[in-house]
C-alpha cells in the first residue's frame, strides 16, 4: 500500500463547533441552509438596495432586488418552456449581467445550470449538451414569465453541473451538490475574512468555470459585494474599472495579468487582492504587478472543478513553500512519497458528488473518501510542498523523473522569458522534454543560453530542436495553453532531422 503523508484540516478557530466529523469520516459544516437558492434569497433581501452586478462599459447596473426580481422572471419563463425540478439547462454566453440572470433563473426554476464556455468548439458544445441532457440552451434572449422561486432542494441534491477536461480530451461532467457548493462558498468567505463584506470584485475569469462561478461569483453575492463584469476585459478596461468602480478584488487569468503589468498606467492603490489562475507568471511580471498595485496581496489558487474550484492558496512573493488551505474542512494527503514525491489527495465537504453518468470514473478518482487529484507535489524535509505537475506529464530523463511545470518555473526566472511551456516528447533516442518559450516584448532570446541554463535542473544538454523561441503559445478555446499542439510541433521539428546530432 502507498505511504500516505496526511495534513490536518485547516479550520478557522472562529468556526467553533460549526464543523463536525460525521459517519462518512469527513468533516462537514453544520448550520448551512438546505440549498443554494434559499441562501441567495436571504442575501437578496438582506442587501436589497446594494449594487449586485455592474456590467462595465455601459451595461446594466443591478441592485440585489433588481437582480433577484429579474432572475425570478427568467425562472417563470423557463417553467413555461417545460423546465422542471432537476432538469439541466445550459448557459452559453459571455460574462455579464445576463449570464448572472440566466444562472440564477435556472436555479430559481429548480433546474441545474450547465455552464458552457462561450469559446468552446461546436463538437465540445454538442458533447456537453448531449451528455448532460440539457433541455434548453440560454445563449441569446432570456425567457420571461410570472416570477417563480423553488427553494425545496436538499443538501445532497444536484446543484450545478460543470464540464472539465476539454483541453486534454472529451469534457466530462462534474456534479456538485448543494452541500458541495455551500461548503465552498462558506470556506472562501472565511478565507477572505473582514475583506469580504461589500467587496467590489472584478471577475475576468470565465464564469463558466467552477473557479470563477463557485469560488468567486457566489461568495461575492453571499457577502453583499458587487460583481464588476465585462464580456471582454482587456488591460485598459480592467485598469479603468479598478480606478472608476473602486474595485478592491480582481480575479484574472495569466494572459490578462501580463497585459495589465505592461500597460501604461500609474499605480492603483484601491486594489487589495489580486487572485491569479494556476498558470505561472515570470518574476518580472509579478514585480511589475506589485508596482502597479502596491497595496494588493497577490495570490495564486489551486483548485479543481472536482473540489468546487477552490482548495489551496499560494501567497506569491513569500518564502513559504507550503500552500495554505482556504477550505474549512478540507484535508490533504500526499500519497506514495518515496523520494519526496507523491500525488496530492484531498477530501472534504466540497468534493464533488461524482462524474455525471460515469460511476466507473468516479470510483477511479474517489477511493476511500479521498479524491485522487492527479497533481504531483514534492515534499520537503519539514513537510512543505511544491507543486511539480500532473502525474500524466511525468517524463523520465537522465536526472530521473521530472514534470513540465517545475521546469517551467525554473525557466520563468531566466531574464527575458515571459512565458514557457515544457512538455514530454518522443524522439528517436527516447523520451525527453521539449521547451517553447515566449520572450518579453522587445527581447531577443539567446536560445543557446537558455539550453545551458537548463543543464543543471535537467542533468543533460537539451537538443537544439527541442528548445525554441516562439512569438506566442497556442491556446485552446478556453484560453489555456494547448500542450498537445506544442508537443506535436516539437516532435515534428525533431523528426525533420532524424539521426542528426540535434536529436542525439
Amino acid at each position: 500500500m502507498a505511504s500516505l503523508l496526511e495534513y490536518p484540516a485547516a479550520t478557522d478557530p472562529s468556526l467553533g463547533d460549526r464543523m463536525v466529523r460525521r459517519a462518512d469520516g469527513l468533516l462537514h459544516y453544520t448550520g448551512l441552509t438546505p440549498c443554494l437558492t434559499e441562501l441567495l434569497d436571504i442575501c437578496a433581501h438582506r442587501f436589497a438596495g446594494r449594487e449586485a452586478v455592474v456590467e462595465f462599459g455601459g451595461g446594466p447596473r443591478l441592485t440585489y432586488a433588481q437582480l433577484w426580481a429579474s432572475a425570478s422572471m427568467v425562472a417563470g419563463g423557463l417553467l413555461e418552456q417545460g423546465v422542471g425540478i432537476g432538469d439541466r439547462v445550459a448557459i452559453r454566453m459571455p460574462n455579464g449581467a445576463r449570464w448572472v440572470q440566466a444562472f440564477l433563473g435556472v436555479l430559481l426554476a429548480g433546474g441545474v445550470p450547465v455552464p458552457v464556455h462561450p469559446g468552446h468548439e461546436s463538437w465540445q458544445v454538442r458533447h456537453i449538451l448531449d451528455d448532460s441532457g440539457s433541455l434548453l440552451v440560454l445563449d441569446d434572449a432570456l425567457p420571461s414569465g410570472t416570477p417563480f422561486m423553488d427553494d425545496g432542494a436538499s443538501p445532497g441534491d444536484s446543484a450545478l453541473l460543470f464540464y472539465t477536461g476539454g483541453t486534454t480530451g472529451t469534457p466530462k461532467g462534474v456534479e456538485l451538490s448543494h452541500e458541495n457548493v455551500l461548503s465552498t462558498v462558506e470556506a472562501v468567505i472565511g478565507s477572505w475574512g473582514g475583506a469580504a463584506d461589500g467587496v467590489r470584485h472584478a471577475v475576468a475569469l470565465p464564469l463558466s468555470s467552477a473557479a470563477a462561478c463557485v469560488a468567486q461569483l457566489l461568495p461575492t453575492l453571499v457577502s453583499g459585494g458587487t460583481l464588476v463584469l465585462a464580456p471582454d476585459f482587456d488591460a485598459d478596461r480592467v485598469l479603468h474599472a479598478i480606478d472608476t468602480e473602486g474595485v478592491g478584488r480582481l480575479s484574472a487569468p495569466a494572459p490578462l495579468c501580463r497585459q495589465v503589468a505592461r500597460a501604461a498606467s500609474s499605480a492603483l492603490g484601491s486594489l487589495r487582492f489580486l487572485t491569479l489562475d494556476d498558470e505561472l507568471l515570470s518574476a518580472a511580471t509579478l514585480h511589475r504587478l506589485r508596482e502597479r498595485f502596491p497595496a494588493a496581496e497577490v495570490v495564486s489558487g489551486w483548485g479543481m472543478t472536482e473540489t468546487g474550484g477552490a482548495g489551496l492558496v499560494v501567497r506569491m512573493g513569500t518564502d513559504a513553500h507550503r500552500p495554505e488551505s482556504l477550505h474549512g474542512g478540507m484535508e490533504f494527503a500526499v500519497a506514495g512519497t518515496e523520494g519526496g514525491v507523491g500525488e496530492l489527495w484531498c477530501r472534504g465537504p466540497s468534493v464533488m458528488r461524482g462524474y455525471w453518468g460515469d460511476p466507473a470514473a468516479t470510483a477511479r478518482t474517489i477511493a476511500g473518501g479521498w479524491l485522487h487529484t492527479g497533481d504531483v507535489v514534492r515534499v520537503g524535509p519539514s513537510g512543505d510542498v511544491r507543486f511539480a505537475g500532473r502525474a500524466a506529464d511525468a517524463v523520465e530523463i537522465p536526472r530521473g523523473v521530472v514534470y513540465g511545470r517545475e521546469i517551467e518555473d525554473v525557466l520563468l526566472d531566466f531574464p527575458g522569458i515571459e512565458e514557457a511551456v515544457v512538455v514530454g516528447v518522443s524522439t528517436p533516442r527516447g523520451p525527453d522534454l521539449g521547451v517553447a518559450v515566449v520572450p518579453a516584448p522587445g527581447i531577443v532570446l539567446d536560445i543557446g543560453a537558455v539550453r545551458e541554463y537548463l543543464d543543471r535542473p535537467l542533468g543533460h544538454r537539451l537538443p537544439p530542436r527541442l528548445c525554441a523561441s516562439v512569438q506566442r503559445l497556442p491556446r485552446g478555446s478556453t484560453g489555456r495553453v494547448d500542450r498537445r499542439s506544442v508537443r506535436a510541433w516539437l516532435e515534428g521539428s525533431c523528426s525533420t532531422k532524424k539521426g542528426s546530432v540535434d536529436v542525439g
